[in-house]
């Protein structure tokens, strides 16, 4: 069954490793990132790879995530993606504050063909029912393209603010742009009951299962399947973020989604129709 892993970062080492760009002391703050010297080395193009073959998945998502800890821009994912065409797909991502941001996210998306753009509200430091976000949905129509946004929990600690993930945020932005494709993350994680009202009662909202395999066993059960919709939930895994106190194993995530007890359908629907639908229609 192909599969296609729709939720990854590779932040850039260098700068990642960098002191004066005060990044590595901001990774070591995150609660639940011990030994950030163990886990930067880890995100590698080799090793993503190596999971990938592992798992069984042919596709990778790799977000650009313009913002601390987990930054990529987009020239660095454009460069991975560009070497391994058949394996990885790109998300664009911008600065919402930075000047000309629109403009820079939009020459991102046509000059690199990136399928999806990726927003972290909280690392981003936005709510995404503001105003200033209206052109970049706008945008994201235009060229049709889905936003990721992460919504739930996060690791990161007083870096962050929950209040701007909560996703009932992202029902009035589905309200008020009908037209737009919006995939919410990680099941909701500790806010998932309401993500899922938000995915059930918007038929442009979407939920990846990028959450620990202990919820998604709890969690996407066929009764929510069946209520939420079995078109709306898509595949994924938060590749490298550590879980359960180990090292992330992206076939850990596979073998959640097979052992579920749901048709063999809706399982293609979760690993790749979906998300296919998603950026070809």
């Amino acid at each position: 069954m192909k599969i296609i892993n729709t939720h990854c970062h590779l932040i850039e080492i260098e700068k990642a490793l960098d002191t004066k760009s005060g990044n590595l002391e901001l990774i070591k703050k995150i609660p639940s990132v011990e030994k950030a010297e163990e886990i930067i080395p880890f995100v590698t193009t080799t090793e993503i790879l190596r999971q990938m073959d592992e798992a069984g998945i042919q596709q990778t998502v790799l977000f650009a995530l313009i913002c601390p800890v987990l930054y990529a821009s987009n020239e660095f994912v454009y460069s991975i993606c560009k070497k391994y065409p058949d394996r990885f797909i790109g998300f664009a991502s911008v600065n919402p504050h930075e000047k000309n941001a629109v403009k820079i996210l939009e020459k991102a998306i046509i000059n690199y063909n990136f399928k999806g753009i990726k927003f972290h509200p909280p690392l981003q430091n936005f709510y995404p029912n503001n105003a200033m976000l209206f052109p970049f949905y706008e945008l994201a129509i235009k060229h049709n393209i889905p936003i990721v946004f992460h919504i739930g929990s996060t690791p990161f600690g007083n870096l962050t603010l929950l209040k701007q993930a909560d996703p009932v945020l992202l029902d009035e932005v589905a309200v008020q742009f009908p037209d737009l494709k919006i995939i919410l993350t990680h099941l909701g994680t500790l806010w998932s009951n309401e993500a899922f009202m938000v995915a059930e009662k918007n038929p442009n909202v979407y939920i990846d299962t990028a959450a620990y395999p202990y919820e998604i066993k709890e969690l996407l059960t066929k009764k929510t399947i069946e209520r939420v919709g079995e078109d709306k939930f898509i595949f994924g895994t938060d590749f490298p973020m550590p879980y359960e106190g180990k090292l992330h194993k992206m076939k850990d995530f596979v073998e959640c989604i097979n052992e579920l007890e749901i048709t063999t359908i809706q399982k293609e629907k979760i690993y790749y129709k979906n998300f296919q639908k998603l950026i070809t229609s």
